[in-house]
């Protein structure tokens, strides 16, 4: 069987490892540049998770502003307000502290600093748009620190955004499409576990769960290259080992192995597609922006895998294989159920919700959400086929 092809590309340099945050004075220093904007979330800053950052930066120097206007499900305005700091400051670099959420908000800031037109223009809905080159010009100089274990988005070339007035989380996103070309991400990601210690037991649950569904679908995707599959099965039985323990007593162990599951599922990010939960998950998000990202990935998990297990179990069975299950003896298809059973225990042992009605998703949506997940980038990824009609039918499963 032929391994297809791929191109790699992957420019961002990567620290990783307990109190790495605290060497971003020394990369600003050794890359010459002389000021800062600090991106992050009131929570975060309260919590003192910038301290060290902060030191770092005094010790060397470096001038440095904190802007922490960045809150849940980030929105256009929120990327403009964080764009007009920016502008109006003359930083050198960007160093965006903090979960999804904010890394997300510094990336689609930094694009706009150097690029032209309205964040709407750098909305991909399909692959040909992902290869348009929509983005011209090299972004400003970007730092990402994650605090949570969740979506890898402080190494991958993707940013998610509410467009409010559509109820919509519009995908931003652009790989290289040719050696030194620009992309949506970072320059630099310091990876550092410490900064995740305090994540309280529900986010951690989210975050962690989330990890588990990129490397989920990061594998079964339609053309997932091989590249990405020793990775995604390496994470698909690390989240299920480690979470429970990371989200019950938050022991450091659990956490370090969280955050590299995380980090290392985005970097599959960058290489393989996502499908249905992400499509499903996002457009419920776009329109119930107070439910966190994580828990409504976690309500269309299972739901997804079974509609897509009927067309190809094989690839369901190898999930199984990763999770840790025995599957000898067993078919495909018996094997592709237990892993979908699996999902399902995780889910329930660290206390996720397992239903859009858990989540006060009002069963009138159904329809309008298995339509507007057509318009979503995911959905092309996803291994099987599905209209409209099939994912109503999983959403109704979901419910």
């Amino acid at each position: 069987m032929s391994l297809g092809e791929y191109t790699l590309s992957f420019p961002i340099w990567v620290e990783f490892g307990n109190g790495k945050s605290k060497r971003a004075g020394e990369v600003i220093d050794a890359k010459g540049w002389n000021s800062a904007l600090l991106v992050t979330d009131q929570g975060i800053r309260a919590a003192g998770i910038l301290d060290g950052v902060e030191a770092s930066l005094e010790a060397e120097g470096i001038e440095y502003d904190v802007y922490d206007g960045v809150e849940p499900n980030p929105t256009a305005e929120m990327v403009h307000d964080t764009l007009d700091v920016l502008s109006g400051g003359g930083y050198d670099v960007v160093v965006a502290v903090g979960g999804g959420s904010v890394i997300d908000t510094a990336k689609c800031a930094t694009l706009m600093k150097t690029n032209s037109g309205s964040l709407a223009d750098y909305e991909v809905n399909t692959p040909e748009d992902v290869t348009a080159g929509t983005v011209e010009n090299h972004t400003h100089p970007l730092i990402t620190i994650p605090t949570t274990a969740g979506t890898g988005s402080e190494v991958d070339y993707w940013a998610v955004i509410t467009a409010q007035e559509r109820e919509f989380k519009m995908a931003i996103g652009q790989p290289p499409l040719y050696p030194d070309g620009p992309y949506l991400g970072a320059d630099v990601s310091l990876v550092d576990p410490e900064l995740t210690a305090s994540l309280p037991p529900r986010q951690t649950a989210a975050t962690g769960f989330d990890a588990f569904s990129h490397a989920l679908e990061n594998h079964v995707a339609a053309g997932a290259p091989e590249l990405v599959k020793p990775y995604t099965k390496h994470v698909m039985g690390l989240v299920p080992e480690y979470l429970g323990d990371a989200y019950e007593t938050g022991n450091m162990e659990a956490r370090e192995q969280m955050l590299f599951g995380s980090h290392m599922a985005g970097f599959c990010e960058n290489f393989a597609g996502f499908g249905a939960i992400h499509s499903l998950a996002e457009v419920t998000g776009g329109m119930y922006p107070e439910i966190p990202h994580g828990e409504a990935i976690a309500v269309f998990t299972p739901p997804v895998m079974r509609y897509n297990l009927e067309e190809y179990p094989g690839r369901y069975a190898e999930v199984a294989d990763a999770m840790g299950i025995d599957v000898s003896g067993l078919s495909d298809v018996e094997a592709a159920h237990e892993a979908v059973d699996a999902v399902e225990a995780l889910i329930d042992e660290v206390d996720l919700p397992s239903s859009l009605s858990e989540l006060d998703v009002a069963e009138d949506d159904l329809e309008t959400i298995a339509e507007k997940s057509l318009d979503t980038i995911e959905i092309h990824d996803n291994p099987r086929d599905a209209d409209a009609a099939d994912l109503l039918e999983v959403a109704r499963d979901a419910y």
